[in-house]
């Protein structure tokens, strides 16, 4: 009995740090993409912006959320880029 408990923790471990990692990717993803964002309408500097692009990413699962964040802050600020540039940038990165 233990032994399967041992193996019982031990698989929970694995998936809790594989969860973490792909959290950990996809976090530095959005921020290399946010950070593009920023700077293609001239804002490279402002932090929230920034932050606000990351945590949309938090909304719903996919990248809808934060393509359409991006395109909120893009047409604020009079950028130009479309939801195809945006989400090209995010399979390259």
């Amino acid at each position: 009995m233990d032994k399967f408990k041992d193996r019982e923790r031990a698989f929970e471990a694995e998936q809790s740090h594989k969860e973490q990692s792909e959290f950990d990717q996809r976090n530095s993803r959005n921020k290399v993409f946010a950070q593009f964002v920023l700077e293609h309408i001239g804002q490279s500097d402002n932090k929230e912006l920034l932050k606000e692009i990351v945590l949309s990413d938090l909304e719903e699962p996919g990248d809808d959320d934060i393509l359409r964040k991006a395109l909120d802050i893009i047409a604020q600020h009079n950028g130009s880029l479309s939801k195809e540039d945006l989400q090209k940038k995010l399979s390259e990165i």
